[in-house]
């Protein structure tokens, strides 16, 4: 997130309201939440990778693309 200049409330955002919203393949308790954003006078797609347990959510990766067409 700190390399790529991505605020923790982006990723808030982006869990919370997703443009689009997918369950991994890997584990029904993990998820890929999609949400366009503009970064730096471009729009990029954000690809956040995360699992909910019990008590927490836990981020597995955050990606930063401006490859859209590929991954939304």
């Amino acid at each position: 997130m700190d390399e790529r200049g991505i605020t923790e409330q982006q990723i808030v955002r982006a869990i919370d309201h997703p443009d689009r919203l997918q369950t991994s393949v890997r584990s029904e308790k993990r998820f890929v939440a999609k949400k366009l954003i503009s970064f730096n006078g471009k729009q990029h797609l954000l690809l956040i990778i995360y699992e909910i347990n019990a008590q927490e959510t836990t981020i597995l990766t955050v990606i930063d693309t401006s490859k859209i067409e590929k991954y939304y």
